[in-house]
């Protein structure tokens, strides 16, 4: 089982109105609309580092390795599936 930290966040009030109302649309919850939020902006992150040593990889020829990179490649592709 997951354990679950709780914490307090703060919006502005704007912010918070606009979020609202977005979770009341969609019939989700306050905390299930920021992780899902919170998880794609971690996941934007990874896949940008990711791609980024992908890039150094492939400035150097002699030491890049084809394979593991495919497989990191792989991976990531499939993660959303």
């Amino acid at each position: 089982m997951k354990k679950h930290v709780a914490f307090t966040l703060r919006f502005n009030e704007d912010l918070y109105e606009r979020t609202k109302t977005a979770c009341l649309r969609e019939g989700r919850s306050m905390t299930a609309f920021v992780q899902d939020a919170v998880a794609r902006t971690l996941a934007k992150q990874d896949a940008a580092a990711l791609f980024q040593a992908f890039t150094l990889v492939g400035e150097d020829l002699n030491e890049a390795n084809v394979e593991y990179a495919h497989e990191a490649q792989r991976e990531v592709t499939l993660e959303g599936e």
